[in-house]
């Protein structure tokens, strides 16, 4: 770690003002801030709380937190089709059919949130906030398991932009993106949601 310390230190100086790559200084930072505790303090005088509790810390504890339901999450989808098709299967046979059907809804779900929360923290200059790293698993948590991936990516960048990054970023939003996004799926697609509201017996049926 410490010889990947250095090389960041060491290309750091390009994404600074002046240097090679000063427009790409929040992607850097978000980078370098995933990899390595921040540096950065309060000040020294004022009325400051001081601790070891930032954003990142707090988003990797409901991640952590998140983690379990999300593995019952993936049993439960395999358990319950296989229960409605008549297969058997076991507890990893139903663990590895969940994990199949929702891995791709968590890449989706992140890979199109953080293309904006990158994006907008590109036009803003400002650092990548890591609040998005929960709502990005939370997202796949709430959507029917078989709803259509580029449902997924729109109601994701719908949450993004319309929950989060019109009021401000993260912190400043009124609404819960990921419910947001759940909701924007129900009323911008009323007929394919009723379709997959009970999900898994859609897919049953279709075998």
């Amino acid at each position: 770690m410490k010889a990947l310390r250095k090389y960041l230190d060491k290309i750091k100086p390009n994404f600074e003002e002046g240097g090679k790559h000063p427009g790409l200084k929040s992607t850097f930072e978000a980078f370098e801030s995933f990899l390595f505790v921040p540096n950065g303090t309060t000040a020294a005088k004022g009325a400051h709380i001081r601790d070891s509790v930032d954003l990142k810390r707090t988003i990797t504890m409901v991640i952590i937190a998140l983690i379990p339901a999300l593995l019952f999450g993936m049993w439960n989808v395999g358990y319950f089709h296989h229960k409605m098709t008549g297969e058997e299967a076991g507890l990893f046979g139903n663990f590895f059919y969940g994990l199949g059907q929702v891995l791709p809804i968590i890449a989706v779900s992140y890979i199109s949130g953080l293309f904006l929360e990158f994006l907008f923290a590109q036009i803003r200059k400002e650092q990548v906030n890591e609040g998005f790293l929960a709502t990005g698993l939370l997202i796949p948590m709430i959507v029917p398991v078989d709803c259509p991936l580029w449902m997924v990516a729109v109601a994701t960048m719908f949450a993004v932009l319309i929950g989060k990054e019109v009021f401000g970023g993260t912190g400043m939003n009124i609404v819960n993106p990921a419910l947001l996004a759940r909701a924007f799926l129900f009323f911008a697609y009323p007929a394919k949601c009723q379709a997959i509201k009970f999900g898994l017996q859609v897919s049953a049926t279709k075998m």
